[in-house]
């Protein structure tokens, strides 16, 4: 990974940080992810070629021998809906004490 990559990322989710947990980076940009439950990937960080990553994912995903892809994120979700696919499933509550 690049810093030019990670600072775009960082700047364009609002994370504070690039987890480590399984990354891959190639020349499409890179991806973080992780397993939960009995049959969930989930995505924690994605950039670069939003194509590329969506077939890389899906591919695996059915080689993991899960069942569906998770996501999260603090930009509209309604991209991902109509591009990939995704459907909305929830909210994500924050509350600052």
């Amino acid at each position: 990974m690049n810093a030019i990559d990670v600072e775009q990322y960082l700047k364009k989710s609002g994370d504070t940080k690039i987890t480590p947990s399984n990354l891959i980076e190639n020349d499409h940009g890179f991806m973080t992810w992780r397993v939960t439950d009995p049959d969930t990937f989930v995505l924690i960080n994605v950039y670069g070629d939003g194509d590329y990553w969506d077939k890389f994912m899906v591919e695996l995903t059915k080689k993991l021998g899960l069942k569906k892809i998770v996501a999260a994120t603090r930009r509209s979700p309604k991209a991902a809906m109509k591009k990939y696919g995704y459907k909305q499933v929830g909210y994500i509550l924050e509350k600052e004490v």
